[in-house]
């Protein structure tokens, strides 16, 4: 059984297509703007970035209304399980060759407890997958929804959940560690809640995710070294006295003081906008959640219960929003920047963008004009909201995370510029 689709026309028109494909397109090539020595430094890093928006790009061009397909679901979540596994095989290794690039602290010892705690994460992806499968079969086959296959759905659902807090038992502060725990407790999710290519965009989506805040760093501590090595020529700079209070008050911070934001910043808000609206459409539209299908929340909930089946379907569609949160605030403590600064931002340019369909809204024309142009705005107005209980939830999620050792501390306190700040990789 499926709902019909009340899909908005220009929502799925070849023109926003084009434009995600275009965004997309841009932002591949985005950190050549900074010259050729930015891309000899972080040759891997640019190629991963144009990979995953070339990835990314592939998804505006696929159906929004979806058909089962279980060889697509098996795909989406088989990379799920290697991902996981390659973590937990060369974790010890990914985090020292991450902290000797980043010139951060970075806790490699090889934890059994964590790695037991991972382990059982992954199993949980492979449980996700079997479930799914005994579920599709049967249900395909028309024998109903067997009882087992429920109550193994729901425990896989609610333990992908509750398991992640068990890192407590051994935090690492580390914020590779608190992302890779962050995928493998969703992973799940999108293998029992999905019915073709949306485990193939989760994964697509956080590997983006991952190495945007990590280009976005790499370009923060890139720029602050071509300002600190100005050549004699530079000197000359009418602006240089407004440069040297600059770096005076730079030199001067202590431990819990920030920067103050720049323009550089808004390119960030700016991108958050952006994977906030690709993590909708790329897989559905802007109609309703009654464009997707309840093929997949028939595999927990068998007979028909609009609650409770729209809550499911409402889970699967903020999973993509609970990580671009979460890498934003982890963004936010990595540049430095003053607690929810960035969120702040955004919410600054959403009120802009809420002005704008204000200032649209018609009174007279046909009940469509004048109901889109107040549908716009409703939408714009929601959207400040939206982005405030995003940073709510992105709290919970990165609750501890830290970038700097104690050494590291004790040199921003004396003035000194640690060392991540100054050596991309």
């Amino acid at each position: 059984m499926k709902v019909a689709s009340l899909t908005v026309p220009w929502v799925q028109s070849y023109y926003v297509r084009e434009l995600y494909t275009a965004l997309y397109g841009l932002g591949a090539f985005w950190p050549a703007f900074y010259g050729m020595g930015f891309l000899k430094r972080n040759k891997i890093l640019t190629a991963t970035w144009a990979c995953c928006c070339a990835l990314m790009s592939v998804f505006t061009y696929l159906p929004a209304n979806k058909v089962e397909n279980l060889t697509l679901i098996n795909l989406g979540g088989a990379i799920m399980f290697v991902t996981g596994v390659l973590y937990l095989l060369f974790e010890k290794s990914i985090l020292v060759q991450s902290r000797n690039a980043e010139g951060e602290l970075a806790k490699t010892t090889a934890d059994p407890v964590t790695r037991s705690i991972f382990g059982f994460q992954i199993g949980l992806i492979v449980l996700a997958m079997l479930v799914t499968r005994s579920s599709v079969t049967s249900l395909q086959a028309r024998e109903g929804l067997p009882l087992g296959t429920q109550i193994m759905g729901w425990a896989v659902l609610i333990l992908s959940l509750v398991v992640p807090f068990l890192h407590g038992l051994r935090p690492n502060s580390y914020y590779l560690h608190r992302l890779a725990i962050i995928f493998l407790a969703f992973s799940p999710i999108f293998i029992i809640l999905t019915i073709s290519y949306e485990g193939l965009f989760f994964f697509a989506f956080c590997a983006t995710l991952l190495t945007w805040v990590r280009m976005e760093h790499h370009v923060y501590a890139y720029t602050n070294c071509k300002t600190l090595q100005r050549s004699p020529e530079q000197e000359l700079n009418p602006l240089k006295p407004a440069i040297a209070a600059t770096q005076d008050r730079l030199a001067s911070l202590r431990e819990r003081d920030f920067r103050a934001l720049t323009l550089s910043d808004a390119r960030i808000a700016l991108f958050f906008l952006f994977f906030l609206q690709s993590a909708f459409f790329s897989t559905g539209n802007i109609a309703s959640i009654s464009s997707f299908s309840l093929d997949a929340v028939y595999r927990l909930i068998p007979v028909f219960d609009p609650f409770s089946q729209g809550a499911l379907l409402l889970l699967k569609l903020l999973v993509p929003f609970a990580l671009i949160s979460a890498n934003l605030a982890i963004l936010n403590r990595r540049l430095g920047v003053a607690p929810s600064a960035l969120f702040m931002l955004v919410m600054a340019m959403g009120d802009v963008l809420t002005l704008r369909f204000f200032w649209s809204v018609k009174d007279e024309g046909s009940w469509l004009e004048i109901g889109t142009t107040i549908s716009h705005f409703g939408i714009g107005s929601a959207l400040c909201i939206f982005v405030a209980g995003l940073e709510l939830l992105s709290e919970v999620m990165v609750k501890g995370v830290d970038f700097r050792d104690e050494k590291q501390e004790k040199m921003a306190g004396n003035g000194s510029v640690p060392n991540g700040s100054a050596k991309p990789l």
